[in-house]
Parts: structure tokens; C-alpha cells; sequence
């Protein structure tokens, strides 16, 4: 049996990382599938073969629903993140102080508490025996990012490299990768 790869947060993905998810023959993509139909699009049917899933990190149910899927599709050889709220920038959110002040707090949470989960998930799910490993995706848009995406993104930064000694240790991998956007 061929093992699974994921992509969460696929809407937050630029269109050369699901390009390189065609060329698994196993793909399972995860997100808001409604912010994602223009990256479906572009990749025209190069991902007819992929399972898709739409879920939202930022609710409990998305994050259960996440949770199972990975219990159930094992064996699993990489998990690629890209959390919405660290990497998506679109044009009404790249500015906080438009966005009322109640939905700062909001989004933070949800965006660190999806983080936290997927990791916890992972860490259960993946086997050591099949070197596994999960990569944090950061979307490079530095000019487009608000200071909450910064700072969301320093403490994934943070998070991961505190992490990824301990996960040394159980032989599984966890690395951060950062992308330019041209998409």
C-alpha cells in the first residue's frame, strides 16, 4: 500500500505546491474547498486522482474531522501545513486595524489552536518506521502581511523550532518551509 500524503489549508497554498501534490499518487487535500475553486481551476484536472476534503481549521469540528481523517488513511508519509490565518493574505484582512477588534483575538486562537492540533494529531498518526514527518508551509508575502500574520508567524517559527528536537527523538521529522508566492 502506497503511503498518504496530506495537504492542509490547501486555500492558503500557492498553485506549485499542489502541483507537486498531482504528482503523488496518493494525495488527500484539506481546506476550505470554496476559497480553493480558483487553484482548482488553474491546476485544470491535474488533480482529478487527489481525495478532497472541506474542513476549517478554525472550528472543532474541522479539527476533529482532520483528526479522524488522518487516523484513518494511515500509513501517512508527510503532512504539508499551511494554516489560513499565518499564511493567507487577501486584500479586506491584510489590514487589522480595518477588522473589528473582536475578530483579532478570534482568528489568533483558532489559527493557534488549528496549529496545535494538527501537530498533536500528527505526532499519533505518523510511524517512524516510514521516516514521517510534517512541514509548516509559510507563504512569503511579506509586503501583503498584517502585523497579526507576522506575529502568528513568529510563534509558529517558535512553536516549530522548539518542537522538532522532540520529535527527533520519536524519528519522526518536523520542518518549516517558506515560499514566494508568484501564484
Amino acid at each position: 500500500m502506497t503511503a498518504s500524503r496530506f495537504w492542509i489549508g490547501v486555500e492558503c497554498m500557492p498553485v506549485s505546491v499542489l502541483q507537486d501534490a498531482a504528482s503523488h499518487p496518493r494525495p488527500i487535500l484539506c481546506g476550505d474547498l470554496a476559497d480553493a475553486a480558483a487553484v482548482r481551476s488553474a491546476l485544470n484536472r491535474s488533480l482529478e486522482q487527489a481525495e478532497w476534503h472541506h474542513l476549517t481549521l478554525a472550528s472543532p469540528i474541522g479539527q476533529g474531522y482532520l483528526l479522524d481523517l488522518l487516523r484513518q488513511r494511515g500509513p501517512i508519509e508527510h503532512i504539508v501545513l499551511a494554516l489560513p490565518a499565518i499564511s493567507c493574505a487577501s486584500d479586506e484582512a491584510d489590514d487589522d486595524m480595518s477588522r473589528p477588534l473582536d475578530h483579532l483575538p478570534s482568528g489568533t486562537r483558532h489559527a493557534i489552536e488549528g496549529l496545535i492540533a494538527v501537530l498533536r494529531g500528527a505526532e499519533t498518526t505518523l510511524h517512524a518506521s516510514i521516516g514521517a514527518g510534517l512541514t509548516l508551509l509559510r507563504v512569503d508575502n511579506a509586503e501583503a502581511s498584517s502585523p497579526m500574520a507576522r506575529a502568528l508567524g513568529a510563534f509558529a517559527d517558535e512553536w516549530i523550532a522548539s518542537e522538532v528536537a522532540r520529535w527527533a527523538t520519536l524519528g519522526l521529522s518536523l520542518s518549516q518551509l517558506t515560499v514566494v508566492s508568484a501564484d
